[in-house]
């Protein structure tokens, strides 16, 4: 299905080739929006820093819009500007929703829309005027599975009751007093409960508001954590966290107005209008597994024991910081959790837990203090085997621990990229240069964007070939990766440079460089739920007549984790 799935992106790239597409001037009002449709990419700049630019498009049927601003110019000077998004009616008159930030100062703004024409208005927050890129892509809706009880419904009402694992819709009516909505959820065990806003829910959409969990009941609520969870640069996103682990009992998710942050129209927080929050519930069951098994348990080759997400495993902590490592399995996009406790005759005062994947690369990690004990909660995007790790919070501090375990599926699952440096792998061209691939700021694989990749410093008015693919290990189906193809130009030390394929090519996009030896290829990723969380490898091939006797040189490597949220 993951392969079908890329080769489906290849036919995809082949029928779209006008993805990328300059911005018509003048759409300075919502009168002269320039017209756009899903899946392209728009070149566009500002003409001064008082300069906006509006656009229009119609759905057909509902959808999850995402308009998301990526910086322009070359990987090596790139051009990256603060922007602001906003959706309107089909006039330009009622504002829908908006955003000022997401990615660094790149820009997503996302909502879910019914069907019908709308239009956007894109302004320079901050900078002086530049080139800059617009990616605009629809996803389908999440359904929402329960919406807001009849008001009133806040601390003294009567809380709208939701299952965790729902996503919730409500909205906060009133400024004056304040609307507050509370939901509550009721957990037989021990667990870590997950919530956060997004772009489920209806529009206008709410621009800024707060999260905080409480437990109790009606009129007798009581605040958990130290403050509210807030983002003061409107909704996106808004993670609602709790200290330790929730244990059975009966809560509430409160939902309010967020900062005292206000703006100047038509860029101001109303605090008011729709909102959405999914949830997941990271359930600890406490299934007994087996005790930690003898040192040394710290590596992929001996660890203390495998276990099952829901487990509960008991060990000691032996002193100077040793780690006890503990294998699992995930089959796909899992959010894990994990903490411990002291137990037993000496109980371990506090702990540290560290993320490990198959190969023993650390990959995520959460610490303690003397007295405290780590939570972990990070979202594993791939299948496989991982390790979780759990150490004393000193070298001087040793006790016994039981270690609890649970999984869920994710919320979503952020599209990522990673690049490595030309300087490592990349071969020297007869120009002196090492081939450079890359994606400029803001460019991220999620699902029915257009996705631009440039390759840098080639032989001028050529050609390379981008090669993407799921696997950097095998080639082709047997040949082991890296695969040396030949050797480029001496290095500093005066040694011919290695070019080594990096990636199995299942897709080999072709594209002509310009007189610089610049030029870019661009795709879109067709939404396919089984391939949430797929990592893609990236490499191009250059063609470099003069280097050796293929002709070619190779580029550095990325890879890029496919998601359903931009950021």
């Amino acid at each position: 299905m993951r392969i079908s799935t890329l080769l489906a992106c290849a036919a995809l790239a082949a029928a779209l080739p006008a993805q990328k597409v300059a911005e018509v001037e003048p759409n300075d009002t919502a009168a002269t929006a320039m017209p756009i449709t899903a899946g392209t990419q728009i070149v566009a700049s500002y003409a001064t820093t008082a300069d906006e630019d509006w656009f229009t498009f119609t759905l057909a049927a509902p959808g999850q819009v995402h308009l998301h601003t990526v910086a322009n110019g070359t990987l090596a000077l790139g051009l990256s500007r603060d922007n602001r998004i906003a959706f309107y009616d089909a006039t330009g008159t009622t504002r829908l929703a908006w955003n000022d930030g997401a990615v660094g100062t790149m820009a997503d703004c996302g909502v879910t829309l019914p069907a019908g024409t709308y239009t956007a208005r894109v302004n320079l927050k901050s900078g002086t005027a530049v080139a800059y890129d617009l990616d605009f892509y629809v996803l389908p809706p999440n359904p929402i599975d329960t919406v807001e009880a009849a008001e009133p419904n806040g601390a003294t009402g009567t809380p709208s009751p939701f299952t965790l694992g729902d996503t919730l819709e409500g909205e906060l009516v009133a400024a004056v007093p304040a609307d507050e909505d509370y939901w509550s959820f009721t957990l037989s065990g021990r667990g870590i409960v997950l919530a956060a806003t997004y772009d489920d829910g209806g529009v206008p959409q709410c621009d800024n508001m707060a999260l905080r969990f409480h437990s109790g009941g009606p009129g007798a609520w009581t605040a958990l954590g130290a403050s509210d969870a807030t983002n003061s640069a409107s909704h996106r996103i808004t993670t609602l966290a709790h200290p330790g682990m929730l244990l059975a009992g009966t809560y509430a998710i409160a939902v309010k107005g967020g900062t005292t942050a206000a703006g100047t129209p038509p860029w101001d927080l109303t605090k008011l209008g729709k909102y959405s929050l999914r949830t997941a519930l990271i359930d600890m069951p406490g299934t007994a597994a087996a005790p930690e098994a003898a040192e040394p348990n710290n590596s992929t080759a001996t660890p203390a024991g495998t276990i099952v997400l829901g487990d509960d495993v008991t060990g000691n902590s032996t002193g100077s910081l040793d780690e006890d490592w503990y294998a699992f399995a995930v089959g796909g996009p899992t959010t894990i959790g994990a903490m411990a406790e002291g137990t037993g005759a000496s109980p371990l005062a506090g702990s540290g837990l560290k993320l490990y994947d198959a190969v023993g690369t650390l990959v995520g990690s959460a610490s303690g203090g003397s007295t405290t004990h780590a939570r972990l909660v990070f979202t594993i995007e791939r299948p496989g085997i991982y390790y979780l790790s759990i150490n004393g919070p000193t070298t001087l501090v040793t006790g016994d621990y039981t270690l609890h375990t649970g999984g869920t599926t994710p919320l979503y699952v952020s599209a990522t990229t990673r690049v490595e440096p030309a300087s490592t792998n990349a071969c020297i061209g007869s120009n002196g240069l090492r081939p450079l691939l890359g994606t400029m700021s803001g460019e991220t694989a999620t699902f029915n964007s257009t996705f631009v990749t440039r390759v840098e410093r080639t032989y001028p008015s050529s050609f390379v070939v981008g090669m993407v693919g799921t696997s950097n290990t095998i080639g082709l189906g047997s040949i082991p990766l890296p695969f040396l193809i030949g050797y480029g130009g001496l290095d500093s030390l005066n040694q011919p440079t290695p070019c080594y394929v990096r990636v199995d090519p299942l897709i080999m996009i072709a594209v002509l460089t310009d007189a610089a030896g610049n030029g870019e290829y661009w795709y879109v990723f067709p939404y396919t739920p089984s391939a949430l969380g797929l990592k893609v490898y990236q490499q191009a091939l250059c063609f470099d007549p003069p280097i050796n006797s293929l002709g070619l040189t190779v580029s550095n490597d990325g890879s890029y984790v496919l998601g359903d949220r931009p950021f």
